[in-house]
């Protein structure tokens, strides 16, 4: 019976709490999502655009075991906490669809080998149109160090793929179509995406942008996460293991 007496205050703290968690707008809601899951990133992104190359130069290996490490124990922890936030504000894996299955894996295939040919032929008519900046020395920057291991390959293809799509596309792109229409929620998924990638430099940029238009559109007009996953962590698996040497 003590036991039941002295829990009853934490019950009803934790059922005030919900309130207020529910009481919250929705623009608040967004903006707590949004900083939460990316708001690390963007300082120092926004700083290497506005740098120039020649002053805040790209660090050779600066994507090793360390960093990979390290974003896997921060998105791990913030895919928990904001998981349980959304989830008391009435958001489930139905509403971002977010249901795994053979048919949306086969059509991650899909999306991977279609992101990469958008990729290419992206490339290949910047390369026509601008050569300097495709020859350019930022471009034989090698960020990827060649020691990485191949369980951290691993771990981040899987991890960082759910953590990114969970938030960028079926969250923002969710709650944004609501409001303000599905070019909208697509174009602000695709410029986020692409500013917390800025320290990969133009050709991160020019890998990232298209490849984040099919996405966010795929998800807007289907609705089903799962694909988009898939291709994404396809994608990370392929490139840290090619730019490590472990697929070499």
């Amino acid at each position: 019976m003590r036991f039941a007496r002295l829990s009853i205050p934490s019950v009803r703290h934790n059922l005030r709490m919900k309130d207020r968690i529910r009481a919250l707008s929705g623009r608040t809601e967004f903006l707590i999502v949004v900083i939460g899951a990316f708001g690390i990133f963007l300082p120092s992104n926004v700083l290497a655009l506005l740098t120039p190359a020649n002053v805040l130069p790209r660090s050779v290996g600066s994507i090793n075991n360390g960093s990979l490490n390290t974003l896997i124990v921060y998105e791990l922890a913030m895919l928990t906490a904001l998981g349980i936030f959304l989830r008391a504000r009435g958001w489930t894996f139905p509403r971002i669809g977010l249901a795994p299955s053979v048919r949306d894996t086969l059509a991650g295939v899909g999306l991977t080998v279609g992101g990469y040919a958008v990729h290419l032929v992206v490339l290949f008519l910047f390369a026509l149109a601008l050569p300097a900046l495709v020859t350019g020395p930022q471009f034989a920057t090698q960020l990827v160090a060649e020691s990485l291991a191949l369980n951290t390959i691993v771990a981040v293809s899987v991890v960082n793929p759910i953590f990114e799509e969970v938030f960028v596309c079926g969250y923002i792109v969710t709650a944004l179509k609501e409001r303000r229409g599905v070019t909208f929620a697509v174009n602000l998924s695709t410029a986020l995406r692409v500013t917390y990638h800025l320290y990969q430099g133009p050709l991160g940029v020019l890998a990232i942008a298209p490849i984040g238009l099919i996405f966010a559109y795929w998800y807007a007009r289907t609705n089903r996460l799962w694909p988009v996953i898939v291709a994404h962590g396809a994608m990370d698996l392929i490139g840290l293991a090619v730019a490590s040497g472990v697929a070499g």
